[in-house]
């Protein structure tokens, strides 16, 4: 081990002494590096730049070409560098991948600005400009000349008729500046000016309800379901080791197996007779004691129960009496102590969970409480000073 030991630690020894701290650089811009300088006992730090990697000449092209290829697309030019526009376009100002930036330069910014907006209303004809890009990539700087052809609108159109009126309710706003308010004209021209209406509509809300309730009662009947079926277990198990008493007690007085479950299935049935409520154990209980009556073998009525209820302290009783079965009354009443013995030990554990749960929902009504009667209390003496 010692060996070991003295091998890594001369391993890292010769690891500190030959390697080199590595300074990535970032893939495009500047970065800040900060580096520990020391000489004897003469320590500082110095902060320098680390610009990205330079470019070759032939990546340089390639970079201009690109850009030149997506200015083409976004203002949906020829290769001549030719386009006609009707609507404003958004120019890029650079492109982060390539490595580019990029200014503009318009020959009639009134008409169209250097961020692409386009302003056409009051053209009464067709309009050329000269748009000029300025790409820049490391130290090298690109013109490229774009001929724009900007149409007028057409008078009667609609995009016109909504300028005329987007003017018309500027204009209404700065004339009533002085105003508390003004009121919004029907119509400008054959424009209807009113308020943007709910994103949502009623009938959309309707039909998504309609569609919205089969799978809400869908659900509802579903958690109704899981409710009743967590009921019925809680039932079945607080019910369980009453009935493993009753059985040790019956094998123990001298009945058969198949004759303390025949006592118990007609103690249900009176009990159920004289208008008491049928619990989930008397009817597997009458089921059971039914299917011995029509001659199914006590192994499988056993198996069969076990399987209908599902949980697993009667999943270890139905196989407990299936093992017990050729072994004689003694060894099965024996088995029969242990397993009640156990389930009651399980009752009262789920008993104390339960009561544990109930004074943690309890804890903040009295909470409540408490901050409620603290504050009857101290705001009126608060008042009072």
């Amino acid at each position: 081990m010692v060996i070991i030991i003295l091998f890594l630690w001369r391993k890292g020894q010769g690891k500190e002494e030959t390697e080199r701290i590595w300074i990535a650089r970032p893939e495009s811009g500047t970065r800040k590096q900060t580096v520990s300088l020391q000489m004897e006992d003469t320590k500082e730090e110095y902060a320098f730049t680390v610009s990205s990697r330079a470019k070759t000449t032939k990546e340089t092209e390639e970079a201009f070409s690109e850009t030149l290829c997506r200015l083409r697309e976004v203002l949906g030019s020829d290769d001549d560098n030719s386009a006609v526009l009707t609507k404003s376009v958004s120019l890029p100002q650079f492109f982060s991948d390539l490595g580019t930036d990029i200014r503009w330069d318009s020959s009639e910014d009134t008409v169209l600005k250097k961020d692409g907006t386009l302003q056409r209303e009051q053209l009464q004809e067709s309009r050329e400009i000269t748009l000029r890009a300025y790409v820049s990539c490391e130290d090298e700087t690109r013109e490229y000349w774009f001929h724009i052809v900007v149409l007028p609108y057409d008078a009667e159109s609609k995009e016109a008729q909504f300028y005329r009126a987007e003017q018309r309710l500027t204009e209404m706003e700065r004339e009533t500046a002085g105003e508390d308010g003004f009121y919004l004209p029907e119509e400008v021209g054959t424009v209807t000016v009113g308020l943007p209406e709910s994103s949502v509509s009623t009938a959309a809300v309707l039909a998504a309800a309609v569609l919205a309730l089969p799978i809400v009662i869908l659900f509802a009947k579903r958690q109704e379901r899981e409710k009743a079926k967590r009921l019925r277990e809680e039932e079945l198990l607080a019910a369980y080791p009453r009935l493993i008493t009753k059985l040790t007690l019956y094998t123990g007085a001298g009945l058969s197996l198949r004759g303390a479950w025949e006592r118990l299935a007609t103690e249900y049935r009176k009990e159920a007779e004289s208008g008491g409520e049928k619990g989930a154990l008397a009817e597997e209980v009458l089921l059971l004691a039914g299917e011995l009556k029509n001659g199914t073998s006590e192994r499988k009525a056993y198996e069969a129960f076990g399987r209908r209820i599902g949980l697993k302290p009667y999943l270890r009783c139905a196989s407990l009496l299936v093992s017990q079965l050729q072994k004689g009354s003694g060894a099965m009443r024996e088995g029969l102590e242990q397993e009640a013995i156990q389930a009651w030990e399980m009752q009262r554990n789920r008993v104390t969970k339960k009561g544990e749960e109930a004074q943690t929902k309890l804890m903040f009504p009295m909470m409540g409480m408490l901050f409620l009667i603290m504050g009857v209390v101290m705001i009126p003496a608060l008042f009072s000073m």
